[in-house]
Formats: structure tokens, C-alpha cells, sequence
């Protein structure tokens, strides 16, 4: 039996639609206290809200987050008029009671440096006919002295019985340079689609060869994922080309989130497949984020010659990646720290959710590989560094915050050696977020059964992947104070994971089984993000 979720998130609300579950849902008693702008909520229901978010021990230093209500998916990444903008789906009443309201639209953040975020406000809200139900994922492009939004809106038909159907459209609006929004009256591409079901969103917008295009996941009537491609000469009119051909299986029942780009000669398409199962070590969160590297897509008949798709990140907490290209060329990955079941600890205090620190990509080997933005120095502060040789227990000072750019190089002439770094531990190292470095069985494992508050355990506490251990192997951790994203080998594998725990667990504590290791370490304290 599928247990509840809300509709309020596609990424979550189609564990019910895989089966033809909808009717599960009463939309009636969900959308009893739809509103379509902050406006039309009393200031005291918004004054409560925002009041018991700052009882949160948890909040974020370096990583943008809801100021209240729920954010999701990034949408609409950017580089306009002198700033790097950055809009996320918000649900900005979703932990709301007496009354429950859903208001749904895309919060704006914008930024010089890609570290200091400036929160803008509210950017779009559901209040036309086509998006009355939410405004979901989207993205942006710079047209001249505008940004161009293209965005996936939900209304319902039916709604005067139980039999609820969605109507999905594509929508567009404008941005100006003083960061106004105007959107279009009528959809560039009405659904649902011929051959496909309800379920056609998040398009991607990018320009090839002098066309615009836009990369838009969907469902087939049979019930399997694959992501559409639409082309424009004009942003008026879109017609469809077809769907990607790959040569690999397109497994899951839904793809969302995708994003087709070229980036060292290669072409890189990122999608979201939902309902894939478990395999080994992969694929064990609720929803996996996947990327595939291959030739070029053939825009004449769609062809992407992949040979096979991986996970994006071998974490707890990540899904729905977007990228942007910025001035000097960099292509710059978002994506969501996503707690998929709900049960997230920050509810109580009636906010939740938060993005990855923004990473560069590239590509070697056919591989993608994902390292912090280099503009994280500008929020260094004390460092402190080192060498050791381990083998038993020994703590490194790093200052009492848990907010960190963390570097380890571990080397050792034991092959049997495992190495282990506490995280987040508490005094006696009885608490932590565990690394293990495993030479003997060339894995390396993240545990985070330990770590503080539980959530999310039905989807495990261990993650791990496959590492060829060489003599030395880095380990990078951005940690913030409710997170770590974790680079191995300057990034070719990445873990990315909420973590809460007391605010006295800042401790760091390395040891070693087996032998000894040789550990070179630079640690960054970092400041708190500017948001002026």
C-alpha cells in the first residue's frame, strides 16, 4: 500500500500516478484553502510561520534555504543584467494549520559571486488559469535586455467531481532588469500531449545552431519515461521534434528534470528517472538523479549514442540538477538537497529543504566530474592545516562551527589499511558521520546511522561506491551546519546528505586500521553567506 505524500511536489507525488492512483488523493480537501498570492493570507498566519522558523537550530550558513514553507526544485539558473540568478519552486505555506493553505510559486535569489545570495522575494505565483494548481520547475535564458522564462503549469479538469484530471502546460514570461516578471497570456505548448499522459513538465531552454530548444520530460501512454525535445524560432511558437533516442534502456516510468548540454566535446544529458529499482550499491533513495555522457545529440534525428547512464551523486540527499553556463564559460550545476519521505526534522518548525553548494562540472574518461565553485574562497576565513601520521584515534581542531571547506589527502603503504574520519562527532567520538576509505575491498562508504536525528531510514543509513585506491586518495568535504557534500578524488564521486545533529558535535577525529596512515590535511572555517 503506497503511504500518503502530498501532490504539492511532482518529484514526490508520483509514487501515486505510476499505478493510476490519483483518485487515492481528495483534491478537493487539499486545495479547500488554495490561494494564489501571499497577499491573500492573513499577516498573522504569515507572522506564525516565519516566527517558528527561527526556533530552527538547524539553519544553513553557506547554502540557500526556505525562509519559510518548503522549497524545492532550482529553477531558471542564470547569468543576467550583472548577476547570477536562482529561482526555486516555494511552497511557502505547506506546514501551515487552522487553516492548511497551498499557495505555490518560484521564489528569486540573485548573486554576484555565486556564494553571497541576495533573496529577492516572490517571482511568480500561481494565479492564472493555467497555473492556478502550481507553478512548477522551469528555466531561463537571457533574450537582449530580458530574461525568458519557461515554466511547467498545473491546472485540473473535472474539478466538480472525484475524478480529478491534470493539464499540464508549458508556460513563458519575461524578467526585466529590475527583476519584474510578466508572463505570457497563452501557453507556448498546451497538454496533455497526443501519446503521452498528464504527466509532460520541467522544460529546459537552450539555444543550438540558432534555434531555441527545450528539453521537457514526460510519461508515455505505456506508462515508461523519456524526455521530449521542442524547437523555436522565436519563443512564439514550438513545435515538436520528437523524443531523444538513446541506446541504452529507458527504464522508470517517469523522467523529469532533464537537461541536454555539451561540454568538452562531449554531450552530457542530466534526467530524473522515477521507479527505477535498486541495483547493488545504486539507486537506493526514493528518486535518483542520473547523468549520460556520449556523442554530441544529433538534432536532425535526435540520436544520443550514450552507452549508459549513472547516478549524479552517490548520497542521501539530491535530485533535480539544473545547470547554467556562466560569463567566463563554466557550465555550473544546482540541484536540490532533497529529503524525499517527509519526514524531514526541520518540519516542526515549519520550513524545509535547501540547495547544493553550486559545483563546476567537466568531463574526463566519459565520466562527469563535480567540484565546488572556485568563488568558495571568498568566504574563507581561519584555516588551519596539517600532517599526520595515524593510526590510532586523533581528534583535528578546526574551530567549534560545523561550517567548513574541509581537505584530506590519505596515503598509506598497507593495502589492507581502512581509514576512517568522524564527522559531526561529539566529544567521545560516540556520535558521527562516518567515512570509511576501504583499500582492501576498494570502496569507499559514507554511515549515517549515527549522525544525529534519524529520518529517511527506510532508504538506509550507508552509501558507497567503487574507488580504485591508489596510494593516495582526497577527500574534500563541504560541510555546512545541517550538511556535507563529499568529493573523492577532486571529484569523481560525490555524496551529498542532510545531516542534524546538537550544535556541540563540531568535532573531526581520524584514525586508522591496519597500519598507519599519512594525512595531509587544510581546513577553511567558513563565513556566513552575505544576503545584502
Amino acid at each position: 500500500m503506497y503511504q500518503y505524500l502530498p501532490l504539492f511536489l511532482d518529484t514526490i507525488s508520483f509514487l501515486f500516478y505510476q499505478n493510476e492512483c490519483v483518485k487515492m488523493i481528495n483534491r478537493r480537501k487539499q486545495f479547500e484553502y488554495l490561494v494564489s498570492n501571499l497577499k491573500d493570507i492573513p499577516k498573522e498566519n504569515l507572522n506564525k510561520e516565519k516566527n517558528s522558523v527561527k526556533r530552527s537550530p538547524y539553519h544553513q550558513r553557506i547554502h540557500i534555504e526556505s525562509l519559510f514553507g518548503m522549497l524545492g526544485d532550482p529553477n531558471g539558473f542564470s547569468y543576467f543584467n550583472g548577476y547570477y540568478h536562482l529561482f526555486h519552486q516555494w511552497f511557502p505555506m505547506k506546514y501551515s494549520t487552522n487553516p492548511n493553505y497551498f499557495q505555490q510559486g518560484w521564489f528569486h535569489w540573485k548573486s554576484r559571486n555565486l556564494v553571497d545570495w541576495i533573496p529577492v522575494g516572490e517571482a511568480m505565483n500561481n494565479d492564472t488559469v493555467f497555473d492556478k494548481y502550481g507553478v512548477y520547475s522551469g528555466s531561463a535564458i537571457p533574450i537582449n535586455n530580458k530574461l525568458f522564462l519557461m515554466y511547467n503549469g498545473n491546472s485540473w479538469t473535472n474539478t466538480d467531481t472525484d475524478d480529478w484530471h491534470r493539464v499540464p502546460s508549458q508556460l513563458g514570461a519575461y524578467m526585466n532588469e529590475n527583476d519584474n516578471v510578466a508572463k505570457l497570456a497563452n501557453p507556448l505548448i498546451k497538454g496533455p500531449i497526443s501519446g503521452y499522459t498528464g504527466h509532460f513538465r520541467d522544460p529546459k531552454i537552450f539555444k543550438k545552431n540558432g534555434k531555441y530548444y527545450s528539453i521537457i520530460g514526460a510519461q508515455t501512454k505505456a506508462k515508461t519515461g523519456t524526455v521530449l525535445i521542442y524547437e523555436s524560432q522565436n519563443l512564439k511558437l514550438w513545435n515538436k521534434v520528437g523524443e531523444i533516442k538513446t541506446n541504452f534502456e529507458k527504464n522508470g516510468y517517469m523522467w523529469e528534470c532533464s537537461d541536454y548540454f555539451e561540454l568538452d566535446n562531449k554531450g552530457v544529458v542530466l534526467f530524473c528517472p522515477q521507479g527505477l529499482k535498486s541495483k547493488g550499491n545504486q539507486f537506493l533513495n526514493a528518486f535518483q538523479a542520473c547523468y549520460a555522457i556520449g556523442n554530441k545529440l544529433d538534432f536532425r534525428n535526435l540520436y544520443f549514442e550514450g552507452k549508459k547512464y549513472e547516478e549524479i551523486d552517490s548520497g542521501f540527499d539530491f535530485y533535480a540538477p539544473q545547470t547554467m553556463i556562466a560569463p567566463d564559460g563554466r557550465r555550473i550545476l544546482s540541484a536540490w538537497m532533497s529529503i524525499m519521505n517527509s519526514n524531514s526534522p526541520l518540519i516542526k518548525y515549519h520550513y524545509d529543504g535547501c540547495l547544493i553548494f553550486p559545483r563546476e562540472l567537466s568531463v574526463q574518461n566519459d565520466k562527469l566530474i563535480q567540484k565546488p565553485v572556485s568563488e568558495i574562497t571568498k568566504l574563507y576565513t581561519t584555516d588551519y592545516k596539517g600532517k599526520r601520521t595515524i593510526s590510532k584515534n586523533q581528534e583535528i581542531i578546526a574551530g567549534l562551527v560545523n561550517c567548513r571547506d574541509i581537505k584530506f589527502d590519505i596515503s598509506t603503504k598497507y593495502n589492507n589499511a581502512i581509514s576512517i574520519i568522524d564527522l559531526f562527532a561529539d566529544r567521545k567520538n560516540t556520535n558521527h558521520l562516518r567515512l570509511v576509505l576501504n583499500r582492501m575491498k576498494n570502496r569507499f562508504i559514507v554511515q549515517r546511522g549515527k549522525a544525529g536525528l534519524e529520518f529517511e531510514d527506510e532508504f538506509g543509513n550507508e552509501r558507497s561506491c567503487k574507488l580504485k585506491v591508489e596510494n593516495s586518495v582526497s577527500i574534500r568535504i563541504i560541510q555546512d551546519i545541517s550538511s556535507a557534500e563529499i568529493f573523492i578524488n577532486n571529484g569523481e564521486n560525490v555524496f551529498t546528505m542532510r545531516v542534524f545533529v546538537p550544535k556541540d558535535q563540531y568535532h573531526i577525529f581520524v584514525k586508522n586500521v591496519n597500519g598507519e596512515v599519512n594525512v595531509k590535511y587544510q581546513i577553511h572555517q567558513l563565513r556566513k553567506m552575505s544576503s545584502e
